[in-house]
């Protein structure tokens, strides 16, 4: 559009007769006024066909997605079908397995209480048995102690002479002078008095040398946040300059007409046609609610049932269970106390 109206602007002179003195100013201002607003009309006809084809894809998409999620619909109840199938399958085995559980933890609680009654005699033995080796192990006892009474004293006797001689022991204090070297006569030797001296002369060294260096860096701040300072001060001025820029630029934006109104005949088919296929998709989703909202619900209803008879049955046989083990408890505690008596 902009080469368009560049041609048109040159070829002005031409056409109203610039160049031989015919055509005035106000006739070219007039004439460009109307092939500004031809192409202003023409830009928004393309923008608005533009927009339509947008929104006939997504009316198409749409439509397309809805009939695939009806397919995946059907899948999925066909494959939930074939779950209930599979699920009452599983638990009529789970049944059968259970019960099968139940009669060998039966058989091994009956091995378990003749366990415990062949435990119980074993125990009655073994009390005898710890009662005359307690018997033993006492007089046994009485003889150890004695026998560490005597030798607690030869201990005691021991200790004291020891004590006696470590009082009559020698001073072995010996003086040392600082001053003084080894005497093994190397050239690098020194007494500890010099050590200490010369050790003293390098801390003094080493603290002025960190006080030199702590003064270089408080100089490279001080420089560093100058030049942070600087650059700010030109960011902020840069700042207000493409403030003053972008603001003149709305208000010559704002100064623009707004676009004229556009209608053509391709526009009015393609409006057309996506109602149309609006009213078709909106069409296809009330169907599949009402299908939804249709469905049966015996398939839940017997499985709800099935469950509920499963457990109830499951119930029972713990109760029985449970009589069972508080007989076989009874029992074992009835033989428990003849054993004691």
């Amino acid at each position: 559009s902009g080469i368009n109206a560049e041609s048109t602007f040159f070829f002005f002179p031409l056409q109203f007769g610039v160049l031989s003195g015919e055509g005035t100013d106000d006739d070219f201002q007039t004439w460009k006024k109307q092939r500004d607003e031809e192409i202003r009309i023409e830009e928004a006809e393309e923008r608005a066909r533009k927009k339509m084809i947008g929104m006939l894809s997504y009316e198409e998409a749409m439509l397309a997605k809805q009939k695939l999620t009806e397919l995946n619909k059907q899948k999925v109840k066909k494959m939930k079908v074939e779950a209930d199938k599979m699920l009452k399958e599983y638990l009529i085995s789970q049944l059968q397995i259970e019960e099968e559980i139940r009669e060998k933890v039966l058989s091994i609680q009956d091995g378990h209480q003749q366990a415990k009654d062949a435990q119980l005699k074993l125990q009655e033995v073994k009390r005898k048995m710890v009662q005359e080796v307690h018997a033993e192990s006492k007089a046994l006892m009485q003889i150890a102690v004695e026998e560490a009474a005597r030798e607690m004293e030869r201990k005691m006797k021991m200790i004291q002479e020891i004590r006696a001689f470590d009082r009559t022991s020698i001073s072995t204090v010996k003086f040392v002078d600082l001053t003084s070297t080894a005497g093994f006569g190397f050239l690098c030797e020194m007494s500890i008095a010099e050590l200490r001296e010369r050790i003293a002369l390098l801390k003094e060294e080493k603290a002025r040398e960190l006080e030199e260096k702590r003064g270089d860096i408080l100089a490279d701040k001080v420089s560093y946040k100058k030049m942070i300072e600087q650059k700010l001060e030109a960011i902020s001025h840069n700042r207000g300059v493409i403030s003053q820029e972008t603001a003149k630029i709305m208000e010559e934006k704002k100064k623009l007409k707004s676009p004229p109104q556009v209608r053509s005949t391709q526009l009015d088919a393609m409006q057309k046609k996506l109602e149309e296929k609006r009213a078709e998709r909106m069409k296809y989703r009330t169907n599949q609610q009402m299908t939804m909202n249709t469905l049966p619900v015996k398939r839940t209803v017997n499985l709800e049932a099935e469950k509920r008879a499963m457990e109830e049955r499951r119930w029972k046989e713990l109760e029985r269970t449970r009589e069972r083990v508080a007989q076989m408890s009874t029992k074992s505690v009835g033989y428990r106390d003849t054993l004691l008596t």
